[in-house]
């Protein structure tokens, strides 16, 4: 349960990092994409480590495998979204790649909680 505690921490640091280095970027065009990179990652990262946990729990297996192909497809959208749809309307993309970030965000907490409540109801 420390491991998820600790990885938990993680992704709420890391992504209330990501999500305000973001919105400089996209409001104050500050030039802050290396760090906003470095923190997306630890998101990815952590949101990985958290599915792997809840793949290896039998009543959460299903979220944790969501998880993983989440946590998976987080970066590849981030490194990627600069080519997607490229003009008037790249600003679709930039929504979608909030959404998608909050998402990640929201997803590990579902999870972390609900695995806690299954540790417990374990113990």
């Amino acid at each position: 349960m420390r491991v998820m505690t600790v990885f938990d921490w993680i992704i709420r640091i890391a992504g209330t990092g990501a999500l305000v280095l973001g919105l400089l970027i996209w409001t104050l065009d500050l030039d802050v994409v290396s760090i906003h990179m470095l923190f997306g990652l630890l998101v990815a990262l952590s949101l990985l480590v958290i599915s792997l946990l809840s793949v290896f729990t039998k009543e959460l297996r299903l979220a944790g495998i969501i998880g993983v192909v989440y946590a998976f497809i987080l970066p590849l959208l981030g490194l990627n979204q600069e080519t997607l749809l490229v003009g008037s309307q790249h600003w679709l993309i930039e929504i979608l790649h909030l959404a998608v970030g909050i998402g990640a965000l929201a997803f590990a907490g579902v999870l972390s909680m609900r695995y806690r409540r299954v540790r417990l109801a374990k113990a």
